[in-house]
């Protein structure tokens, strides 16, 4: 369950990250001369990176990548479509399933290895 912890959590800081570089091209404020929405994607992207290696322990990486990227991706469109108002056409919510679904599939068709089995 830690495992989904760390991932879900990536998540959400990958999304937070992005989020914060685009109110950065909006014209967001500035720390230390930098722009803060790039400080703070970086720090949460950098985080996000960490919390996505602790998953990879127990989580199959391909699993976990694809739920981090799916939902990453699916989060960041919807809240681009609810907080900055942009475009969400029909293909691109048809797509948006089909990450989902294709993260899924993932999920359900892949296993981790037992217990004493050789990892490549």
């Amino acid at each position: 369950m830690r495992a989904w912890t760390a991932l879900l959590s990536a998540v959400g800081l990958e999304v937070f990250g992005t989020l914060s570089l685009k109110y950065t091209a909006l014209g967001g404020l500035t720390l230390l001369g930098l722009p803060l929405g790039v400080l703070l994607t970086a720090l949460c992207v950098g985080a996000s990176y960490v919390l996505l290696s602790l998953a990879f322990r127990r989580i199959p990486v391909a699993v976990a990548f694809a739920v981090w990227e799916a939902a990453g991706l699916a989060l960041v469109t919807l809240l681009g479509a609810v907080l900055l108002g942009e475009h969400l056409s029909l293909p691109g919510t048809l797509a948006l399933g089909g990450l989902g679904l294709g993260a899924w599939l993932l999920h359900k068709g892949t296993r981790a290895p037992a217990a004493g089995e050789m990892q490549a």
